[in-house]
């Protein structure tokens, strides 16, 4: 259709009153039209409705009997109780929720909730926690009651299965209970022949765990008790400690010497002490009482101490301690220095060691020059975490020529007060070159630093392209957390290699030109 108004059409044109008139009359046939197209559409969409309609039914009735024919209405029972097995967690205890297994297989249909409550194994881990006491107390009393019963209904369908418990306690009793009476602790006790991992969170009132016996844990493999005193009770006297099968134990105490735990050191697998605070002096966890257990735990796979370092002269032995199957160390210091000669790591031969962790609490001003003379002979080493305060440059250089080729994972932690040991030396002894053949930790994949000081933007661009060009190329991420303003801007020079799946983070403080924002001081100000 042709207008006069064409040139117009799309403008703010105003038409003349003359205009409109003739705009008017120019409309009356295509609306005429526009009508008749409607009253056409309308009919055959109503055509279309009563098809979808009877498509909708027929869909119905196919889909129901397709669903007779589904494959897992087919499968044994036994399949389908090892899929529900296969949906509960593995890295922890269920929990009393309905959004994950097992309490959400009993909500699809009642034949998924009859086979669920009828499989002993989906019921047989359990992680309880005791509802704090909020306001007002009603609602308090109601979910300690509903939960209560929950724990009881829960490892009542437990069967005869060993069982793994964790009990998270609160610090109050509920009304009407003894301080030395935990009601959820009651039941649990009541299945003790079959506990098979158990651990207690902040739990008071334990003197009836205390006073089990090995006889009355046969199963027992798993045990992790954190934080608690063990003042009250005599230590050599915690009979549930000697069970002939614990082969794990966590304990977070601070009152209690480790070495006079009843404990058949000989059979862990698996340990972690903690020191919690202070203990009464003389008997602090020091590196040499770390290295007297250790002499008794020769089938030790992971170690975590977390130690208080005295000043004590170090003990005349110096005899090498090897741990054979030891593949994780996790050491903190909590104060004071650990590497005087004849010490713990100085004793240490550890051929198995995948995973190190060294950590400090203490912010050491002058840098303590540490060695770690087993990692000479450590060759698979995978990942290594440690704290840059502990390192001067000459001794951060050193370490990192002596690591074994097999680090993959390399992570400096730094601090406000000493961080500047991981300058540009350090970073070109993991960089290859033409210069550097031999480069520090080939296979490395994963390369995080913080605090950085001392390092330039330049030496982590030529790692960055270094490490991208070798054959074969393994780094997949870097990580570097800058304390000092940019230098020049490396992101245009790395993008390629972030398009091409490499995880690089590099973070600066904020600049001081932040303060000449106009929107300072604006409460949602953009990101």
């Amino acid at each position: 259709m042709t207008s006069p108004f064409t040139s117009r059409l799309g403008t703010n044109y105003c038409p003349l009153d003359e205009e409109v008139l003739e705009i008017q009359r120019l409309l009356v046939e295509p609306l005429s039209r526009l009508k008749g197209i409607d009253d056409k559409i309308a009919e055959l969409q109503k055509t279309v409705d009563e098809l979808t309609r009877e498509r909708d039914s027929v869909s119905t009735y196919v889909e129901a009997h397709k669903a007779l024919l589904s494959p897992l209405r087919r499968l044994p029972l036994d399949i389908i109780q090892e899929i529900f097995v296969a949906c509960l967690p593995t890295h922890r205890n269920c929990v009393m929720s309905a959004v994950e297994a097992p309490v959400l297989l009993g909500r699809i249909c009642s034949s998924w909730r009859a086979l669920s409550l009828s499989t002993p194994r989906l019921w047989a881990r359990l992680h309880i926690a005791e509802p704090a006491r909020p306001r007002p107390v009603q609602i308090y009393e109601e979910k300690y009651v509903q939960r209560l019963a929950t724990t009881k209904a829960w490892l009542g369908r437990s069967g005869h299965c060993p069982l793994s418990i964790s009990l998270a306690g609160s610090q109050q009793s509920p009304p009407g209970t003894p301080d030395t009476v935990n009601p959820f602790l009651e039941v649990v006790l009541s299945y003790v022949s079959r506990w098979q991992h158990f651990v207690v969170i902040t739990l008071p009132g334990l003197d009836s765990v205390y006073n089990l016996t090995e006889h009355d844990v046969p199963l027992l493999e798993t045990l992790e008790i954190r934080p608690i005193s063990l003042a009250r009770i005599h230590q050599s006297s915690f009979g549930l400690l000697h069970g002939s099968k614990i082969s794990s134990f966590d304990l977070t105490v601070s009152d209690i010497n480790p070495l006079a735990l009843p404990l058949r050191w000989e059979n862990l697998t698996s340990l972690c002490l903690i020191n919690q605070g202070r203990r009464p002096a003389g008997s602090l966890f020091t590196s040499d009482e770390a290295l007297k257990i250790l002499t008794r735990c020769t089938r030790l796979r992971t170690c975590q101490f977390r130690l208080v370092e005295t000043h004590t002269p170090p003990p005349l032995e110096d005899s090498i301690l090897e741990l054979p199957y030891l593949s994780s160390l996790d050491i903190t210091l909590l104060g004071g220095l650990m590497f005087s000669p004849g010490r713990l790591f100085s004793r240490l031969l550890l051929p198995e060691l995948r995973s190190l962790r060294f950590l400090s609490g203490v912010q050491a001003s002058i840098p303590q020059n540490l060695s770690f003379p087993f990692l000479a002979v450590s060759p698979k080493l995978e990942q290594l975490e440690l704290e840059l305060q502990l390192f001067g440059n000459e001794s951060l250089l050193h370490l990192l020529s002596v690591l074994p080729p097999s680090i993959q994972r390399l992570r400096l932690l730094g601090n406000i007060v000493t961080s500047d040991s991981f300058d540009d030396a350090a970073l070109g002894s993991l960089t290859p070159s033409a210069d550097n053949p031999a480069v520090s930790c080939p296979l490395l994949q994963e390369l995080q630093v913080g605090f950085c000081l001392a390092l330039s933007d330049h030496a982590v661009l030529r790692f960055i392209k270094a490490r991208m060009t070798v054959q074969p190329a393994t780094l997949r991420r870097v990580d570097m957390d800058f304390r000092r303003e940019q230098q020049s801007d490396i992101r245009p020079e790395i993008q390629p290699f972030v398009d091409s799946g490499i995880d690089i983070s590099i973070r600066y403080p904020p600049s001081f030109m932040a303060e000449f924002s106009p929107w300072r001081g604006v409460k949602d100000p953009p990101q």
